[in-house]
């Protein structure tokens, strides 16, 4: 490879450059990452859309080789992989790395891809609050029971800090899917549905999405009491109705007997 014989200044490095790197910066922003990096089966990061601190180190060697980037690499170089969250200085943000295998075309490794994904991405779709009024929320826990999204009700940061452990956490740790009436994490009942994300096989995590009770079965309870008070009103026409009736019967007798 260039990088390997002259390093970045090399003419042949930044020809390659030229030529793919408005290529990667395109998915860069389609896709909403904050950087694409290509490393050569050495662990040498030899490129990246955007010049951070990983451009040029080594993965296997080197002060980020414990990294989540370092990790994901290394077991990239056999399969797709993915990191859990992890706070990113730099970026100022919660971050997760995917990568894969590159081959070519006679199927020889060449190196590994990583995408350095912000938590935003996460967020653009946890955040949604249609169809879940004024209580529901989306979130995220991990097996180790701590927050992996952002609360609808807590202003302070819950990403890896807040600790979920409800009926219904456990219940998706298990292995379930299902729909139950719980105490969630605010220790208020809750309508929860719940599902194990079993298609991320490199982090275990569970999804909730969760509304108030009460505001869950508010029409219901708002019909009851609509029929209750239809009901008693009803009620009330139908016995003064019978009064009256009966009354007015009671005078006709009363005028018709003999004196």
């Amino acid at each position: 490879m260039p990088f390997s014989l002259a390093g970045f200044n090399d003419s042949a490095y930044k020809q390659v450059d030229t030529y793919y790197g408005p290529l990667l910066e395109h998915f860069l922003r389609q896709h909403g990452y904050n950087n694409i990096f290509l490393v050569d089966t050495d662990g040498n990061v030899v490129f990246g859309v955007k010049r951070d601190e990983y451009l040029g180190t080594n993965l296997r060697t080197g002060e980020y080789s414990s990294f989540s980037i370092g990790e994901v690499f290394k077991e990239a170089l056999n399969n797709v992989k993915f990191s859990d969250l992890a706070w990113c200085e730099e970026a100022k943000d919660f971050i997760f790395m995917g990568a894969a295998p590159v081959y070519d075309l006679a199927n020889k490794l060449l190196g590994v891809v990583v995408a350095e994904t912000p938590y935003s991405t996460i967020d653009a779709i946890l955040s949604q609050r249609d169809g879940l009024g004024e209580t529901g929320e989306i979130y995220i826990v991990g097996d180790d029971n701590f927050m992996r999204s952002k609360s609808r009700f807590l202003t302070q940061n819950t990403i890896l800090k807040l600790e979920i452990n409800t009926k219904a956490t456990q219940d998706a740790f298990r292995g379930n899917t299902d729909i139950q009436i719980v105490k969630d994490y605010r220790n208020i009942p809750v309508l929860s549905a719940y599902t194990p994300l079993d298609n991320l096989k490199d982090v275990a995590w569970v999804l909730l999405i969760e509304i108030d009770v009460k505001e869950a079965f508010y029409p219901i309870l708002a019909l009851k009491t609509n029929l209750i008070i239809i009901g008693t009103i009803i009620g009330g026409i139908t016995g003064i109705y019978l009064y009256f009736t009966l009354r007015k019967k009671r005078v006709r007798s009363n005028l018709s007997m003999p004196s």
